[in-house]
C-alpha cells in the first residue's frame, strides 16, 4: 500500500527519466502533428495547442 505521506520531491525525480522523457516528447510531437492538421487555430505556440486542448479538440482552423 502507498503511504499517503509521500515527499513530493521524491515522486517528481521518479518521473525525470529517460523512459518518461522519451513518452513525454513522443506525445508532444504526436499532438502538436495533430494541432498542425488543424490548422494551428490558436496560434503556432505550445500555449495555443494547450488551449486546443482545453477545447476539447473541436476547434478547427478560423
Amino acid at each position: 500500500m502507498k503511504d499517503l505521506n509521500y515527499d513530493r520531491i521524491t515522486e517528481t525525480r521518479r518521473a525525470n527519466t529517460p523512459s518518461m522523457r522519451k513518452i513525454v516528447s513522443g506525445f508532444c510531437r504526436t499532438a502538436m502533428e495533430d494541432y498542425r492538421q488543424a490548422g494551428y487555430p490558436f496560434g503556432k505556440t505550445m500555449e495555443g495547442m494547450l488551449v486546443w486542448f482545453e477545447y476539447g479538440q473541436f476547434t478547427t482552423d478560423n
